[in-house]
């Protein structure tokens, strides 16, 4: 059974709304990402950044999210 590392997602935050037996839920993938990893990722962003004049300079915040849909019957409620 799923039961920790997930969230739903923000438009159904309680798991509600589920289709063919399945409800959409996201891992935020900062929780499993070393600090290293997260270096090298934020480090390719930021050049994105920088490529397309995306003022990163303030109180920037990298967020990355895995998103999947999982049978009803494997989330513990």
């Amino acid at each position: 059974m799923l039961v920790e590392g997930w969230e739903y997602p923000e438009d159904n935050p309680y798991g509600e709304c589920t289709h063919n037996g399945t409800v959409e839920i996201y891992y935020s993938m900062a929780q499993y990402l070393t600090d290293e990893e997260v270096n090298t990722i934020w480090g390719i962003v930021g050049k994105a950044c920088d490529r397309n004049n995306i003022d990163t300079s303030g109180d920037a915040e990298l967020s990355v999210r895995v998103y999947n849909e999982v049978n009803t019957d494997l989330i513990n409620t």
